[in-house]
């Protein structure tokens, strides 16, 4: 399962600066990424193959 969350500022907005944490569960035959933020908040996850396809 994949998330994302869509940007609401536009190209003319100042940067925002937020801290966020990936963390990777590493398996034999799969490896699944997950982004948190800084509250714990889940804001993707995302899973590869172990595979030389997986690591690019």
């Amino acid at each position: 399962m994949t998330t994302r969350q869509s940007s609401t500022s536009s190209s003319t907005d100042p940067p925002v600066r937020r801290e966020v944490v990936l963390g990777v569960d590493t398996h034999g035959e799969v490896h699944v990424a997950a982004v948190i933020s800084s509250l714990g908040k889940i804001l993707g996850t995302e899973s590869f193959p172990a595979t030389a396809a997986g690591y690019r």
